[in-house]
């Protein structure tokens, strides 16, 4: 069957007498943001309905999962991506729900491809895992608020601005720092990283606290960049968008003043300021210690070629 078909279709039988119904944006969000957004609100930041609505028509696959005429739960679903499966009280058959879309998916999608099934709230990984399905990675989400701070940078270092001439050496900081990091199993090259640096000079240093919060930190003795913060904004907040030190150049007090310095701009047009970071990563103490707090882990896993397991 055709990936632009499938995606479109706006009626889909499943196995048991299931069938999904695809919902526009707005009438998805009604349902999604009760029954995933406010019951998985340890997990995720309360987002407004508009910032919901964006998500889900940037989607656009929320499907209603129907039983006869009754809503049993909703996902967002299309060819190799399954998102917030949820289930509507008083229907509790969260498994049996898993095992029939991912056979669905299989069915839809390109088997040399991989199935991703995106944040999947921790609670619920043993369901995926029952079928075969492997972690990706798992992220937590950390927030606190904003205030001015002291931000103290180290002697022998210098901070400024990100300009467009730091791009390779940022992109290259990234991949040394990830490598010697033991949470990071899965790095890509230095060209992987140059879009990641190229979005935020093309579209978030145009905002000017954005482009404020974000340093390079640059060793005097050696003119090379050692530490670099960059943010976006995201769903009306500031989110940091990477956030590294040179293994070399660690436990120096370098991670502490970008963030610090991240906070302080941060305040003076926002309430709070967030960060994902990967499950075990040890940077998750110097957070908690600037007064981050983490919430329950989301995350991401695939599905390859081989045969479902069934109960």
């Amino acid at each position: 069957m055709n990936d632009q078909v499938q995606v479109l279709d706006k009626q889909i039988n499943l196995e048991g007498g299931l069938q999904l119904v695809y919902q526009e944006p707005k009438e998805f969000v009604r349902y999604h943001s009760i029954y995933h957004g406010q019951k998985c609100a340890d997990y995720y930041f309360r987002r407004s309905p508009e910032a919901l609505i964006e998500v889900a028509t940037i989607f656009d696959c929320g499907y209603l999962i129907m039983k006869d005429e009754t809503i049993i739960g909703g996902v967002f679903l299309k060819p190799h991506f399954m998102y917030d499966l949820f289930v509507v009280p008083p229907y509790n058959d969260y498994k049996g729900l898993v095992h029939r879309l991912l056979h669905y998916l299989k069915k839809v999608s390109k088997s040399e491809e991989k199935i991703m099934i995106r944040e999947i709230v921790e609670e619920q990984v043993p369901a995926y895992e029952q079928y075969g399905c492997q972690i990706n990675e798992a992220n937590h989400w950390m927030i606190r608020p904003t205030e001015p701070l002291k931000a103290v940078l180290p002697e022998g270092y210098q901070s400024r601005a990100v300009s467009r001439e730091d791009t390779e050496d940022i992109a290259g900081l990234l991949v040394k720092a990830y490598k010697a990091n033991p949470a990071y199993e899965k790095i890509g090259s230095k060209e992987d990283y140059l879009p990641h640096v190229n979005e935020f000079l093309d579209v978030h240093k145009n905002n000017t606290i954005m482009d404020e919060c974000s340093r390079v930190v640059v060793h005097k003795r050696t003119n090379t960049i050692v530490g670099v913060c960059l943010h976006m904004e995201f769903e009306n907040y500031p989110l940091i968008m990477s956030l590294v030190v040179d293994p070399d150049h660690q436990k120096r007090g370098l991670g502490r003043y970008l963030l610090t310095h991240s906070i302080s701009i941060a305040s003076k047009a926002y309430p709070a300021t967030r960060l994902s970071v990967i499950k075990d990563n040890r940077a998750i103490k110097l957070y908690e210690d600037l007064g981050f707090i983490r919430n329950g882990s989301l995350v991401d896993m695939y599905i390859g070629d081989e045969p479902l397991n069934t109960l």
